[in-house]
């Protein structure tokens, strides 16, 4: 026995696994039926079949973790979530599903949109922000996501979106989930402001502060006729881009009015909602290595007319990732949700959903060299479902399909040993 492999710390080793889906690779989902993977660390160490993973160990020590005959996926990644905030949108929708459109809100004094949530989120602390936002991170954590992108923008001021990014920093210090950050200073227009003089405190006060902190790694507008027209957009986003922030931009969600090509143009890491989005727009973001993001969830609540084209999608060739777009609108935790919810609105298949929930959505945040797919070097970030398929997490769309998480080779939630009582 070579003694200095044996002196090692124990490998970690994951076996009776139904199916191993390493997401890894250009397409298909890199599926091995009674894989192994073999963790050292916060890393992957070897995975394949069991003949491939045992050689790959030699002599080392290993502590096994069974799957018991669940599927193991990659870690999901929430690559758009609003997660930072209080209060929710419920009046506004069940007045929706009455009838009522803009007008009718505004005759009923309906608080509705974006603005709807100033009230319950501008004075708001950090700690109360926290407080507001935990039960939803640890949901989302048990539900299998281990990476996530939150955005600021409810407060629709600087002093808030400072407070809200503060908070985001705080709740990744509490629970085991990576928190990626983007400064939304631009989300919509207050009621009664200007647009100058707000683009001016986005763009003069919120970005350098946002920047000097390190608080956000992107920087996002929502781009649309009734909200921030291309030159805002390009405006705002040329500010972030000088103080090194990269760049996301909300797009065609009700119109195209040509975001996407200006995404395009500034290599934009992402492109998110695309509804309106056209074949020869999403060709463009192809050519730009831009990431598409679609929120079939999102699509679901609003009862959206227009979801996601996936003829355009492979025709173009773009990479489509999945996010849950959580927000006081549209309250989903789940990305498994999300996937069966792409699979139904857009027609996507299984394999489409699940890369979209994973590799994908790690390229949407600038991070599939790291996680995203189950490949040796990258980070242990590791879901076993108490399905036998990745197919059945996806069919059984309303249940938490989820046994085990693993993040950075640790199990940090395990829902077979909860006790009911």
């Amino acid at each position: 026995m070579n003694s200095a492999a044996n002196a090692l710390a124990p490998v970690t080793l994951i076996t009776g696994a139904a199916q191993v889906v390493t997401c890894g690779g250009t397409h298909g989902v890199g599926l091995i039926e009674n894989g192994l993977i073999a963790i050292d660390g916060e890393t992957i160490l070897a995975v394949g079949t069991q003949a491939e993973v045992m050689s790959a160990l030699g002599d080392r020590r290993v502590d096994p973790l069974d799957a018991s005959g669940g599927a193991v996926i990659p870690g999901y990644v929430d690559c758009h979530t609003h997660l930072i905030f209080a209060g929710n949108r419920s009046r506004e929708y069940f007045a929706r599903m009455r009838g009522l459109d803009d007008t009718g809100l505004r005759a009923e004094g309906i608080p509705f949109d974006v603005p709807a949530s100033i009230a319950a989120n501008r004075g708001l602390s950090v700690d109360e922000l926290v407080s507001a936002s935990l039960p939803r991170l640890r949901r989302m954590l048990e539900a299998g996501t281990t990476t996530l992108e939150t955005k600021s923008g409810y407060g629709l001021d600087p002093a808030s979106d400072i407070r809200s990014l503060r908070a985001a920093r705080r709740l990744a210090e509490l629970l085991p989930v990576e928190i990626v950050s983007s400064y939304l200073g631009a989300h919509v227009l207050p009621p009664g402001a200007t647009k100058e003089r707000f683009l001016d405190e986005v763009i003069n006060e919120g970005l350098p502060q946002v920047s000097s902190e390190g608080l956000a790694e992107f920087c996002d507008v929502y781009c649309d006729p009734y909200v921030f027209d291309v030159k805002d957009t390009e405006r705002v986003l040329r500010g972030a881009s000088d103080l090194g922030l990269k760049l996301k931009l909300h797009v065609d969600a009700k119109n195209n009015i040509g975001g996407t090509r200006l995404a395009a143009e500034m290599g934009a890491v992402s492109c998110d909602h695309v509804n309106h989005t056209s074949a020869a727009d999403f060709r463009a973001l192809a050519d730009a290595g831009t990431v598409a993001v679609t929120f079939p969830g999102f699509d679901f609540i609003v009862n959206h007319a227009s979801p996601t084209s996936m003829q355009a999608v492979r025709d173009s060739g773009v990479t489509l990732a999945l996010g849950t777009d959580q927000c006081p609108v549209c309250w989903l935790e789940s990305m498994q949700v999300a996937a069966a919810l792409g699979c139904r609105i857009n027609r996507m298949t299984p394999e489409e959903s699940l890369r979209g929930a994973t590799i994908h959505a790690a390229a949407a945040l600038g991070l599939d060299h790291r996680i995203g797919s189950l490949e040796p070097g990258k980070q242990a970030d590791i879901v076993i479902l108490d399905v036998p398929s990745f197919e059945q997490a996806v069919f059984r769309f309303a249940t938490n399909s989820v046994a085990k998480v693993i993040k950075k080779g640790r199990v940090v939630v395990d829902r077979r040993s909860a006790q009911l009582g």
